[in-house]
């Protein structure tokens, strides 16, 4: 059975071959005269074998790029179209840069009027902050001048009384004379106008002047809670801003102008709240004094036709003794309006300590930084793309273009699909190769590629590890050829053949395909050995379209026999006379 042949290159060397002539009539090899058989022989020689593998494949581009749009644009020009090719560095797409330099000042303001709002409104918290803390120190220092003022009030009331007690005393001893229903008269008118005195007192500290206080407690809160309300409208007001700086939609502008409306609500509130506290303050009810109540009762005679009518107020007289209160009185009067300023603007600090202070929170300022932070991210990004858009969109290599969805005069977004180009310095052919030579094939190998007609030297840059099946169901593995040095004659997507130098085997012993045959026991070919034909069992190695390594089995300079035809093993025979039809071949 003879081996069938391979798509292989013999190397240069020498051959030599026996053109073989008619095969003789066999005869008796003993009788003298009668003619031997003739076979056509050929000479084992060493020379070199050259696998190639044949394929075909579509050229391609190696590398591929997509561009995109680096801003949001109007397109100004597009300097080309779908095939032509370009050359590295051109630029092909450019960019009008009047609404991204628009863009790019919005974002430097916004970043100003963030840091500005940021600013007022850190600025606004710790004065509303100190002012509350202030308040709490004021409280202890006013509750202390409250303590202390009462206890003068009550020391001059104790004084006033005794002075009025020892006068009375004074009063009655020298009265002594005067008949006792006039002394008892007048002591107890003076009794009478002590009571009402005290009375008028004790309601005017129980009530009247509680009563005032209260007041003035509610009417201070009320302008303490206007002038919270009025900060959070004013807190309101600045996020609803900065809110509509970052975004001007028909929403942020509406809750804009609904919260610029609560907040001057809020600051009429306010004022009035506190127009009508301070005026409130300033009638305070006057302390009663004990000269309001010396003509209360009617007065009573001494016997004598001589009444106690010209007494002067704040004096008692028993004829000889007098005594006059009223310094003591003033002292009273104006400390008891002391004590009520104090209590007034106790309960006012009080009401400040208390309150909230509206002060930014730690979250509240670490939401404005990352605001800012992202207005600057904003505003950075706004200038890259200025920048990008004023290079424009330029080759990166020399290539041609495969795909255009950009048209000049419109309007891209950033990351909007522009151009596809592929790269004519890197170009490679997809080649498909049998399952019978797939094992020849590796990275690194050498190829001639024929493309319309010209050559070109290649190199084997990846060979696939998965099999496909083409449309006839037979399995098969692809590869990539390289072309070393493409031109401009190069033409991606058309058909290309190509060559693949795969393995060679260099100064072997080398037999003509045709001379070696396959059995069940392996490869054999028949030898002429002492003029009998002999069969030799041999082992191979690389093998060409031509010619076929031997490794094993014959040595160089044995002759083999080309094909016995209808002689078998151990029949005598003689080769052809070289000089009969004798060629030396080279293999190509």
């Amino acid at each position: 059975m003879k081996k069938p042949k391979k798509k292989l290159v013999i190397g240069v060397g020498a051959v030599a071959v026996v053109a073989a002539g008619a095969i003789a009539v066999l005869g008796n090899p003993g009788k003298e005269g009668e003619t031997l058989p003739k076979v056509e022989v050929v000479e084992a020689v060493t020379g070199d074998v050259q696998q190639t593998v044949e394929a075909s494949g579509t050229v391609v581009s190696e590398e591929e790029k997509t561009y995109f749009s680096p801003a949001n644009a109007k397109v100004d020009e597009v300097s080309f179209k779908e095939g032509e090719t370009v050359k590295a560095g051109t630029k092909l797409v450019e960019f009008n840069m009047k609404d991204l330099e628009r863009e790019e000042k919005k974002a430097e303001l916004n970043v100003k009027s963030g840091k500005l709002d940021m600013q007022n409104t850190l600025n606004k918290s710790d004065k509303a902050v100190k002012k509350q803390k202030d308040a709490q120190g004021n409280v202890a220092s006013l509750e202390q001048q409250v303590a202390a003022q009462k206890n003068y009030v009550a020391s001059l009331k104790s004084q006033l009384a005794q002075v009025t007690a020892d006068a009375q005393a004074q009063a009655a001893a020298e009265a002594a004379r005067k008949a006792e229903e006039a002394r008892k008269a007048q002591e107890k008118k003076q009794q009478e106008i002590q009571r009402q005195y005290e009375e008028a007192v004790r309601i005017y500290e129980s009530e009247t002047l509680p009563a005032y206080q209260n007041r003035l407690n509610e009417l201070n809160s009320a302008a303490n809670q206007a002038l919270t309300v009025y900060n959070q409208a004013e807190n309101t007001y600045q996020m609803a801003f900065t809110a509509w700086s970052a975004d001007q939609s028909p929403e942020n502008t509406e809750a804009l102008s609904q919260a610029e409306a609560d907040r001057s609500n809020a600051q009429v509130e306010y004022q009035n709240a506190q127009a009508v506290y301070e005026d409130y303050k300033t009638q305070m009810p006057p302390a009663p004094l004990l000269s309001d109540f010396t003509g209360a009762s009617d007065l009573v005679t001494d016997g004598t036709g001589s009444d106690f009518s010209d007494t002067p107020s704040g004096d008692i007289s028993g004829g000889t003794v007098s005594v006059d209160t009223s310094g003591i009185e003033i002292a009273l009067e104006q400390a008891s309006s002391d004590l009520a300023e104090l209590q007034s603007e106790l309960a006012s600090q009080e009401a400040i300590a208390e309150a909230d202070p509206n002060a930014v929170t730690k979250e509240e300022k670490e939401k404005m930084k990352i605001t800012n932070n992202l207005s600057e991210l904003e505003k950075m990004s706004a200038k890259e793309l200025v920048e990008s858009a004023k290079k424009g969109v330029t080759a990166d290599f020399n290539g041609v273009i495969s795909k255009v969805t950009v048209v000049e005069g419109s309007t891209v977004t950033q990351g909007t699909e522009l151009f596809t180009l592929q790269n004519t310095d890197k170009v490679d052919v997809d080649v498909n190769i049998s399952k019978y030579d797939y094992d020849k094939i590796q990275e690194n190998q050498k190829a001639e590629i024929t493309l319309a007609g010209k050559k070109y030297e290649g190199t084997v840059t990846s060979v696939s590890h998965i099999a496909t099946q083409n449309e006839k169901g037979a399995s098969l593995i692809s590869a990539r050829v390289r072309i070393d040095d493409p031109d401009e004659n190069v033409f991606l997507g058309v058909d290309a053949k190509v060559t693949i130098q795969a393995d060679k085997a260099e100064d072997v012993l080398v037999l003509p395909a045709e001379v070696v045959n396959i059995g069940k026991q392996g490869s054999f070919c028949y030898v002429l050995e002492d003029g009998v034909i002999a069969k030799k069992n041999i082992e191979t190695g690389l093998s060409s379209d031509d010619y076929i390594e031997v490794t094993e089995g014959i040595e160089e300079g044995d002759t083999v026999i080309r094909d016995i035809g209808t002689l078998q093993e151990g029949m005598p025979a003689e080769a052809m006379a070289s000089g009969d039809a004798a060629v030396t071949g080279e293999g190509a």
